[in-house]
């Protein structure tokens, strides 16, 4: 019944009023305590995030965690969100309006290796604006049905180069965590922030547990309301959500 709903106001209001819609809802139930069950990690930032932090959101989309970092880290902290598609640049705005997020800096481009244009793409499936599903398009996939985009690439390390400090960083990148985190290197050796971070395969949590264990991290996992340490071993095959890598 949800998706034949969301398909029918996506079709009757258009891509752009349909997220401003759909985003508001949630956020607002969001912020009145309520699907506490179904995005546990994004309440669980109540535990993490101090009055006073700086705070990175990598695939900032339509603004869910941004939101909620603002009103965590407060009028002394600052929220540095990255999101690359002009389409939710625009729904990202209004909910930081809507919702007083006076904290945030909205750096209007993707992120990875080098100072280029790619192309992004979000799936439509069963009628749904998958927008949470937006990813860079690899060379040779099938676009069709799918909304894309070109959007213009920097390097991190060079975009946050003035920071003088950062606390807590959160990546979803569908997959393509494995490409960026190697050029977030310079960043993390100097603030060694808590890292949370969706990892899409087998192969990108070994890459990327190499890449950060030289600089004393370790994988962390989200279970009962707690941070539960992993082995390297159990970190590979974890599947149950977002990884976290805290330094000790």
């Amino acid at each position: 019944m949800e998706k034949k709903l969301r398909a029918l106001l996506l079709q009757s209001l258009g891509t752009e009023k349909y997220l401003s819609l759909v985003s508001r809802v949630y956020i607002g139930m969001i912020r009145r305590g309520m699907m506490k069950g179904k995005y546990p990690e994004l309440f669980y930032l109540q535990e993490l995030i101090k009055p006073g932090f700086v705070c990175i959101d990598v695939g900032a989309n339509v603004g869910y965690y941004s939101t909620m970092l603002s009103k965590l880290c407060g009028t002394n902290g600052h929220v540095h969100a990255v999101e690359p598609v002009q389409l939710f640049q625009s729904v990202f705005n209004r909910n930081m309006k809507a919702f007083n997020c006076k904290n945030v800096t909205l750096h209007p481009v993707a992120l990875g290796s080098d100072a280029a244009s790619i192309t992004m793409g979000t799936p439509i499936i069963d009628g749904v604006f998958r927008h949470g599903l937006t990813h860079v398009v690899e060379a040779g996939e099938d676009t069709t049905g799918m909304h894309t985009y070109s959007v213009n690439m920097c390097r991190p390390d060079d975009l946050f180069a003035t920071l003088t400090r950062v606390d807590f960083m959160k990546c979803d990148v569908e997959g393509y965590e494995v490409f960026l985190m190697p050029h977030f290197t310079n960043l993390i050796a100097r603030f060694k922030p808590l890292i949370q971070i969706e990892i899409s395969s087998v192969s990108n949590r070994d890459n990327i547990m190499q890449l950060f264990e030289p600089f004393g991290y370790q994988p962390y996992k989200l279970e009962a309301k707690k941070l539960i340490k992993m082995t390297a071993a159990e970190a590979i095959n974890y599947q149950n959500g977002d990884f976290y890598f805290m330094v000790g």
